[in-house]
């Protein structure tokens, strides 16, 4: 169990259903939400207080992804379509077509260039200068399970069954195709652009090398449950793992993973939900379904350096983009900001 002090969160907002995503403004002032039921909104980063509402998706929303540069908002749910929102008004300005009933995932590439969209079998990439879906790929051999953006925009990664693809924005050729024999479920490409780690139905994970050559693949199980929590260190050097209560950090570093053992992080008492590193900094955040989060520098010890008390499963968490803030949300409807521990 943890040892570290239980604080306070910065503030709360409660709103009526559950939280779905969350999202921070570019310039660290706003964050925005959405809930399971399809409804979402805008606070005041620092107080907590509601700005503008947003009308979101009939049905219930999935995904909630603020511009890296631009005041303008995606999101996506279960009505088909990839709707984008005015932040100032909180007005709808924009809805494209996402090839499903559901819109399951949606990320900006790091430089906002390029918006991925998951749907079913498709992958749908709209440029944001052009305002259009430039490409439209749908040969997939199972409903999109995940997708990641290499850091450096140069490529976007899908995973299904069997198989990881990368594919070039630009040109929408296949860039790297990483087979693997069972379900993929989760997705994550290490910020060196070294591996490609991604979570299996089977309670493991399964990573590659790049540029791939067939035969040295890495699985490493031993997992309480499918692995969907994953988060790279921003050097690239370790990962941390979800897949149960306790967190798993792999070293990644010099030859690999391969024959060696993780760090555990051992203090939840409920399976992981998120797990998220700082962008550029050495702190690791992680919430559960125990409703805490925990803040770690496992570069130093396995013992937590803070503890928020929420006393509802977290369901979605994000660090702002100046590594300074933790903006979480809870399966109760609780919105909240955490100020992040020195490290």
């Amino acid at each position: 169990m943890s040892t570290a002090p239980i604080r306070p969160a910065d503030w709360l907002h409660p709103v009526q259903d559950p939280i779905a995503a969350v999202t921070w403004s570019s310039d660290h002032l706003q964050v925005a939400y959405m809930t399971t039921e399809g409804v979402g909104g805008i606070l005041n980063a620092a107080t907590g207080s509601s700005q503008t509402g947003l009308k979101g998706h009939a049905g219930g929303a999935f995904q909630i992804a603020w511009h890296p540069t631009e005041p303008c908002i995606a999101s996506s749910g279960q009505d088909g379509g990839v709707r984008f929102w005015d932040p100032a008004t909180g007005q709808e300005t924009a809805n494209i077509e996402g090839g499903a009933a559901w819109v399951d995932h949606l990320k900006w590439s790091p430089n906002g260039a390029w918006l991925a969209a998951g749907a079913g079998r498709r992958l749908s990439l709209y440029h944001q200068e052009r305002k259009i879906v430039v490409h439209t790929l749908s040969d997939h051999r199972s409903t999109l399970t995940a997708l990641e953006w290499r850091r450096d925009n140069r490529a976007i990664a899908v995973s299904c069954y069997g198989t990881v693809q990368l594919y070039l924005p630009e040109s929408a050729k296949v860039a790297e195709t990483l087979p693997w024999k069972t379900s993929l479920i989760s997705l994550a490409i290490s910020p060196d652009n070294r591996w490609v780690v991604a979570g299996t139905q089977e309670k493991s994970i399964q990573i590659w090398e790049l540029p791939y050559r067939p035969g040295e693949e890495l699985a490493m199980s031993g997992y309480e449950a499918k692995v969907r929590e994953l988060s790279w260190h921003p050097s690239g050097r370790y990962l941390a793992t979800g897949g149960g209560r306790q967190i798993m950090v792999w070293d990644c570093g010099k030859d690999g993973p391969a024959g060696t053992s993780p760090t555990i992080l051992d203090a939840h008492s409920e399976p992981v939900s998120v797990l998220k590193y700082q962008t550029h900094g050495h702190l690791l955040a992680s919430g559960s379904q125990d409703g805490r989060i925990l803040f770690w520098n496992v570069r130093k010890s396995s013992n937590p350096l803070k503890e928020v008390a929420i006393e509802s499963p977290i369901t979605a968490l994000e660090w702002s983009r100046d590594d300074k803030r933790v903006f979480f949300g809870c399966r109760n409807g609780t919105l909240g900001m955490i100020q992040a521990p020195s490290n």
